[in-house]
């Protein structure tokens, strides 16, 4: 994907592919349970903490992005609302469809006995996933890019 200002440096493919590595081999390796390879597990040899360590991958992404965004623009004029703007039309799409599954999974997984109560708690935590980084599926990273911006 192409930045607007058509600017790329490829000089930075490298470290984004470290951090894409180390995010999907700790999604592939740790199942929810932790039973595949246990949360608090910590590899014999040191190099193989990067494929332990996807928090790392994901602060990796963010300062990426920061450095990108500081040099793309550099001494021009940022139309923050703007910008806010485009993220949300680019984020919350996908963002609001995973959020409608993991409910209507949810409901569906409570055979009808307190359903609408399960979903009144998890209406509530989406609410509390604007500020808080709760939201399902790795939702709150969207929470957390927010932060970020501001």
């Amino acid at each position: 994907m192409k930045s607007s200002s058509g600017k790329y440096f490829i000089a930075l493919d490298h470290i984004r592919a470290l951090a894409a590595f180390m995010v999907f081999t700790w999604h592939f390796i740790h199942s929810s349970d932790g039973n595949l390879i246990p949360f608090d597990y910590v590899p014999p040899f040191f190099a193989l903490s990067v494929i332990d360590e996807g928090h790392t991958g994901v602060a990796l992404f963010m300062t990426l992005s920061g450095y990108l965004f500081a040099k793309l623009l550099e001494g021009k004029k940022i139309h923050y609302l703007h910008f806010i703007w485009n993220r949300f039309l680019r984020l919350a799409p996908l963002l609001i469809v995973v959020i409608i599954a993991k409910g209507l999974l949810q409901w569906i997984n409570s055979n009808g006995q307190y359903g609408y109560k399960n979903l009144y708690w998890y209406a509530l935590n989406i609410v509390k996933g604007i500020i808080y980084p709760t939201l399902p599926n790795g939702g709150w990273s969207i929470t957390a890019e927010f932060h970020f911006y501001l």
